[in-house]
């Protein structure tokens, strides 16, 4: 009877021998894939987001561009649009164009910052001066009395 439980038990050891390193390449298979879907399905939800996005930014440029079409039906939209950007006049009119370029405008600013940086500068020296010219006249005063 024990020669019986032992083949079993080597039947036995045999089929997990061949079986368990299928079931784990199975399990390996599976987790690999469910892993690699999860990410695809991320990445999908992330670009399905950018779309939606890009679509809403679509349909008001839509929209803007459908009110200027119904804008430039007006002869007077029109008039006033070919004055503001393409110079155009009536007859008797005299255009006068400012000009205010943008690089110029950041100068002045840094100029700006810059005159403020030395005007710091000369303040705190001057704060320095006017104590300094304080302690002599008290240390004066102290020495006369």
């Amino acid at each position: 009877m024990n020669k019986g439980r032992n083949r079993l038990s080597i039947q036995a050891k045999r089929r997990l021998f061949f079986i368990r390193p299928i079931c784990f390449v199975l399990i390996f298979i599976l987790v690999v894939t469910f892993v690699s879907y999860s990410f695809n399905l991320y990445h999908l939800t992330i670009e399905k987001k950018e779309k939606e996005e890009e679509y809403l930014q679509l349909q008001e440029e839509a929209e803007y561009l459908r009110n200027e079409i119904t804008k430039l039906n007006n002869p007077e939209y029109i008039a006033r649009y070919a004055r503001e950007n393409y110079a155009y006049s009536k007859d008797g009119e005299i255009i006068v164009k400012i000009n205010s370029n943008k690089e110029e405008v950041k100068e002045t600013a840094t100029d700006i910052k810059i005159d403020k940086k030395k005007y710091n500068k000369y303040f705190i020296v001057g704060i320095i001066i006017f104590i300094i010219y304080g302690l002599f006249t008290f240390l004066k005063r102290k020495e006369d009395k």
